[in-house]
């Protein structure tokens, strides 16, 4: 039989049993200095403690860790050795120390020791390159034609502010050397680009005195599914769909701001400037059948029987099956960290798919429909003959929202009174939105909305009809509703408040 000692297993910050590793290979070092700095003991201090010098030897130790500890763990330690905490990493004691690190103790509880490996971290980035913080630089982890770049970069620079792309893939590796040069006043993520699992990217950067916010486009309990530590929770966030701020805050989230999409009016602005897309006198419909990857993110999940057919029998009578109500019918209560809100989701995201292609096959037998879609939409909405390859968002879209005869709209109940950009580019386009009655449609008034919408897909044709042979109620809505949009709804307004709600509303000169 072997003599190896049992290794010790403990609970990690996430609930779940985790062995840990023990022995001298486990530590990593680095620094110079006369004194020594520990982050974290590890399972079995008296391995170490030989090794180490006795004096001028202080260390840090997770109090959730050492909890789970065995009885004697805490008389190994010399008495010479002193705790600390992480005000006491100053500027000088960093400078001065050797660190030593028990590398697994991150993952265990990266809330605890995020943001003390993150302000060793900047501390001794500092100390080689001091930087002031750019009061008017706004960073942002995505690719030049990523979701809504190229509109915000437009907005935040109407704002007075100078816009960065970072690499999103790359980060956090190469984050130390972009703050070695300049340090952004906000860092901007979209759906949580550029910030890994376990907040390394988030605390390095509020380390270094930079705002981190996350705009949530999607369903933000999606997003976080795929978040393995609580850091989020003091991320300033924004949702899309303020039925998700009780959620967010009874799972501790401290910082919400609720901002809708918006429109790019400098791009949708000049919609019916442009080459003919044959689709005069059309209702148009423009979008997937599905999110990309939706396979391998529903993988494994199904719908009891009897729910699936409580929701379409609530999409027969007009009432909306959305992520709240799956939520509610499956007794998905906690939704994060574990990922059974995913079949929430799965839910809701099954119905969407149900109710569109109800629409289409209603609107195709009774209206001159096109499509401009994937080619599943031949197969669940086979009536829709008029079928063309999926447009690109700042290419000819615009122009088609412009020239049809109206637009329709769908919205996911994945959001359940959310807005798409749909709400707001046909508008912004000069054209006319025929939309389902999502309760996100209170940002608008009411007396706008009420021509435009349906609760049932055999109301789409008649309010087609109307709309398209009553040519001055056609005018009327389409300027009122271009008039609003531009007044209050743009990536710049919301740029605009969410720069004054961080109380960064002043740029330096």
């Amino acid at each position: 039989m072997s003599n190896r000692p049992k290794r010790i297993r403990i609970v990690s910050e996430l609930g779940k049993p985790q062995t840990l590793a023990d022995g001298e290979e486990q530590f990593i070092s680095y620094g110079r200095g006369a004194r020594l700095v520990i982050l974290g003991l590890g399972p079995d201090p008296a391995a170490i403690v030989p090794l180490l010098p006795s004096e001028d030897v202080s260390y840090i130790e997770c109090p959730e860790f050492e909890a789970q500890m065995p009885p004697g763990w805490a008389r190994a330690l010399p008495r010479s050795w002193v705790r600390i905490g992480i005000n006491d990493l100053d500027p000088e004691t960093v400078r001065v120390s050797r660190i030593l690190q028990y590398r697994p103790a991150q993952r265990l509880f990266p809330s605890f020791w995020g943001p003390i490996l993150a302000r060793i971290q900047w501390l001794r980035l500092s100390q080689r390159a001091p930087q002031a913080r750019n009061d008017a630089e706004v960073w942002i982890p995505a690719k030049p034609d990523g979701l809504l770049v190229p509109e915000l970069k437009s907005a935040l620079e109407a704002c007075g502010r100078s816009v960065r792309l970072l690499p999103p893939d790359a980060l956090p590796r190469t984050l130390p050397k972009f703050l070695a040069r300049s340090r952004p006043a906000l860092f901007l993520s979209i759906n949580f680009a550029g910030l890994d699992p376990l907040g390394e990217t988030f605390h390095l950067l509020r380390a270094a005195g930079s705002e981190v916010a996350v705009w949530c486009v999607d369903n933000p309990f999606h997003l976080l599914s795929g978040v393995k530590a609580g850091w989020w929770r003091k991320a300033a966030l924004l949702v899309t769909d303020d039925s998700f701020l009780p959620l967010l805050r009874e799972h501790g989230a401290q910082r919400l701001l609720h901002m809708p999409l918006a429109a790019w009016p400098e791009h949708f602005g000049a919609g019916s400037n442009g080459p003919d897309q044959d689709v005069s006198g059309r209702l148009v419909f423009v979008g997937r059948s599905q999110f990309p990857k939706k396979q391998g993110f529903f993988a494994g999940l199904d719908l009891p029987d009897m729910a699936w057919r409580e929701a379409l029998h609530m999409l027969d009578i007009g009432e909306r099956p959305d992520f709240l109500w799956w939520r509610q019918r499956l007794g998905v209560r906690e939704l994060w960290p574990a990922s059974t809100v995913r079949r929430a989701g799965l839910g809701a995201d099954e119905c969407s798919r149900e109710l569109r292609s109800r629409c289409l096959r209603t609107a195709a037998r009774d209206a001159p429909l096109t499509v401009f879609g994937d080619m599943v939409w031949r197969e669940a909405a086979p009536e829709a003959t008029d079928l063309r390859p999926e447009v690109d968002y700042y290419g000819p879209l615009r122009h088609i929202y412009a020239q049809a005869a109206a637009c329709l709209n769908v919205t996911s109940l994945l959001l359940p009174t959310g807005l798409n950009q749909r709400h707001f580019d046909v508008w912004a386009a000069g054209g006319l939105l025929i939309t389902d009655a999502t309760p996100g449609l209170s940002l608008f008034p009411e007396e706008l909305c009420r021509e435009t919408r349906f609760r049932w897909p055999e109301e789409i044709e008649s309010i087609f009809r109307r709309l398209t042979t009553d040519k001055s109620l056609c005018a009327d809505l389409s300027r009122e509703w271009r008039k609003l949009i531009l007044a209050e709804h743009t990536y710049r307004h919301r740029m605009e408040r969410l720069l004054n709600w961080l109380e960064l509303e002043k740029a330096s000169s």
